[in-house]
């Protein structure tokens, strides 16, 4: 299987500079290689041969490890291929601030201990925030810079070790008001991240809108302003990252809709889904399953909402407002969002699966 961590850098000054010095060659060898395919019918490999001859004529390159140089090359190839296959997103010359990684994708790297040994720069001290498994074998390692800092990450194969054996299966059920409703009665409370810090982004973009542009108190105001919005990022990966993990140590199945989050997010709650990350908590989930030797199913969402948790009898009005669910039918009444849970629940849950003492059939 193979993952990624990512890991802090402490650079000394002259590794600093050879980190920027680095960044700037390979963004430069990019905006070259752009310009020249859009000049001729040239291909990736013509352009790989054409290294060597780049090296002799220009001396800076000799500072940059070859592969780096070969990656820089097969990025922009898959741009123009993601461009062929989709017919929009034409490749961009890149500017400083649009290039900001650069990659080892097979040699010229390793750790030991807290150090990163980076070919061409030198041995960084590294902040190793948590050990590789045992068996790791690192196959990249990229290189990026942020208003925090430089960081590094690396990803490796390893053997994944399961967790013990869980009866427990859940059904999830997304929301806006509440992040998460699970079958079993649980709640996950949705922080809002973004909407709590919107006071303060509010003064960072207007103190950035306030300077005069290109100035240096114009370029103070940007770094606040991307540091600010790092941060958010930073929280709500801590937490779909906490309770992820959380949900794959308790459950042993665990069943969700399979939403098109993307076509939702076009609608009139289009900021609460993308601060909630709906995509990503399923993408984490998915993984640290796979990881975990868990069972992680998705299934079809149509009328889970509307759909009776006890006798089954779907209509529009069993749900009288966003929270409240009264059946029709049989006159079940139950939270709107606990009733989608049991419903994801119970559309995929084996016969031979512990449901909380609560006896579903499958659909």
């Amino acid at each position: 299987m193979r993952k990624a961590y990512r890991f802090k850098l402490n650079p000394n000054k002259q590794q600093r500079y050879a980190l920027a010095r680095t960044l700037d060659v390979c963004r430069e060898l990019y905006n070259d290689a752009l310009y020249q395919r859009k000049l001729h019918h040239i291909t990736r490999f013509q352009q790989d041969r054409e290294l060597t001859q780049l090296k002799a004529a220009f001396p800076v390159y000799k500072n940059v490890h070859s592969q780096v140089l070969q990656n820089i090359l097969n990025r922009l190839d898959k741009t123009f291929q993601n461009f062929f296959r989709s017919g929009f997103g034409f490749p961009r010359f890149k500017s400083e601030n649009k290039f900001d990684s650069f990659t080892y994708p097979q040699a010229g790297f390793s750790l030991a201990g807290n150090q990163l040994s980076l070919s061409k720069i030198g041995n960084v001290k590294c902040r190793v925030s948590r050990e590789l498994p045992a068996d790791a074998v690192i196959k990249t390692c990229t290189v990026k810079r942020s208003v925090n800092g430089w960081f590094a990450t690396l990803s490796f194969e390893y053997t994944p070790i399961s967790l013990p054996a869980s009866s427990l299966a859940v059904g999830i059920d997304m929301g806006v008001t509440t992040f998460a409703t699970f079958s079993d009665g649980s709640v996950i409370e949705n922080p809002r991240i973004y909407q709590s810090a919107q006071a303060e982004l509010r003064v960072a973009q207007r103190r950035v809108a306030r300077r005069r542009k290109g100035s240096h108190r114009r370029r103070k105001a940007v770094v606040l302003l991307k540091k600010l919005h790092e941060h958010i990022a930073a929280k709500r990966q801590d937490f779909l990252h906490k309770h992820s993990t959380a949900v794959i140590r308790k459950y042993g199945t665990i069943v969700v809709e399979a939403l098109n989050v993307a076509g939702m997010s076009k609608s009139n709650l289009a900021k609460q889904i993308l601060d909630a990350s709906w995509s990503e908590w399923f993408r984490q989930l998915a993984y640290k399953a796979e990881s975990a030797g868990r069972q992680f199913i998705s299934v079809n969402p149509r009328y889970t909402s509307q759909e009776c948790s006890e006798c089954g009898f779907p209509s529009p009005e069993n749900r009288k407002t966003q929270a409240e669910f009264l059946c029709l039918s049989c006159g079940h009444q139950d939270n709107a969002d606990h009733n989608a849970a049991v419903n994801i629940l119970g559309r995929s849950v084996p016969l031979d699966v512990n449901v909380s003492g609560v006896t579903l059939c499958v659909v």
